[in-house]
């Protein structure tokens, strides 16, 4: 009893002490510091709503039955995620790779040129501040042997420079890939769309110089940070590397596995940014996919100017318009990706394999996606 009469007494004390409306701050206003040691005083305790993390998914209508009998039609291993209405509502992990390897919701992978969806909403971005221009010579920002002033900077987005390389790189990863490219790359018909990856490693560095941050940065910066995702970042090492889901090729001749080396993998890397490559999770890409197609990133117009290919463009890896739908895809050192958006971003579905046998991951993605939108 006297236990308790104490604690009153204490109370009163803290009240009399905050003047004028403190009183009724320790009582209503929650961020107040009086209201705080209010409720310790007094051992009540609030009632919080958790904060969404993007490791949570929302709530969803899909038939995961139905998904799941996609996934083993195509003999899928790897990550799948789905965003229904701007939020994620399933990512989950299927099948088994040769080695048997654990996967969780969160395990990553190498995107290879599906990167270049990302290269190519940053250009845009800076095209909409006014601090690149597509038509813009490579010269301006880098000598070429050959090179005219019909090499644009909108010509290295649409594969049609005319840069090539018939260069084998070093099976050790190289931190200045934009130099290794400058040293080898020849010019031939511009004009002419040959995909070559020489083009969206110079855009990297056009993207630096352009924008007087690194390629990383601006990338963390304009696209990773504000789209919220928390398990993407850049290979910039083989201890990196060993945290990534291992890569496996497919021999159909003699229905054998091979795990991929560490040697082969960073000679592909090097071809193409060698150490600005991007790892991710399958619900990241789906949640970076879309942010860069959403209204509140560079808009519709530099979407459509540069960032999202035409119906019927050659590939570039990035988004495509493909009838009412975005996709993209990319086959890297046996990482097979692919996405599967609506037109506006806000529903599609992302999958993300290391090791895939057969069959079409971009005909199961749109399959998906459709199964997704008639539960919508």
């Amino acid at each position: 009893m006297k236990h308790k009469a104490g604690r009153i007494v204490t109370i009163l004390l803290v009240l009399l002490v905050i003047v004028g409306g403190g009183a009724v701050a320790a009582i209503y206003q929650k961020n107040s510091l009086a209201h705080v040691y209010f409720h310790k005083l007094t051992d009540k305790t609030e009632k919080t709503t958790p904060v969404a993390t993007t490791d949570k998914t929302a709530s969803s209508t899909i038939d995961e039955t139905k998904l799941k009998a996609q996934l083993k039609r195509l003999q899928f291993v790897g990550n799948v995620a789905v965003i229904q209405d701007g939020k994620l509502v399933y990512q989950q992990p299927y099948g088994q790779d040769p080695q048997k390897n654990t996967k969780t919701a969160t395990t990553k992978y190498q995107i290879g040129a599906l990167q270049n969806t990302l290269t190519a909403a940053a250009v845009m971005q800076l095209v909409k501040d006014g601090k690149l221009d597509l038509t813009t010579p490579v010269s301006k920002y880098y000598l070429l042997d050959n090179a005219d002033a019909s090499v644009t900077v909108g010509s290295l987005l649409e594969m049609t420079s005319g840069l090539t390389l018939d260069v084998l790189p070093a099976s050790e990863l190289n931190k200045d890939v934009i130099a290794w490219n400058l040293a080898n790359a020849t010019v031939t018909t511009t004009g002419q769309y040959n995909f070559q990856t020489v083009n969206y490693a110079l855009l990297s560095g056009i993207i630096a110089q352009a924008s007087g941050v690194s390629y990383q940065k601006f990338i963390k910066d304009t696209l990773l940070q504000p789209a919220g995702v928390k398990h993407t970042g850049f290979v910039t090492s083989a201890a990196v590397q060993s945290k990534l889901a291992p890569s496996f090729t497919y021999d159909k001749a003699s229905d054998s596995a091979s795990a991929v080396t560490q040697d082969t993998l960073f000679q592909t890397m090097n071809d193409q940014l060698g150490s600005k490559q991007l790892y991710t999770t399958a619900s990241d890409m789906a949640q970076l996919t879309h942010y860069i197609t959403s209204s509140s990133f560079v808009g519709e117009k530099y979407m459509h100017q540069g960032a999202i290919a035409k119906a019927g463009t050659a590939y570039t890896g990035r988004l495509t318009i493909d009838g009412s739908r975005l996709v993209s895809r990319a086959d890297f050192a046996g990482y097979h990706n692919v996405l599967a958006f609506t037109e506006d971003g806000k529903t599609g579905v992302v999958l993300l394999s290391n090791y895939q046998k057969d069959g079409s991951l971009s005909d199961t993605a749109k399959a998906i996606l459709k199964l997704v939108q008639k539960n919508d």
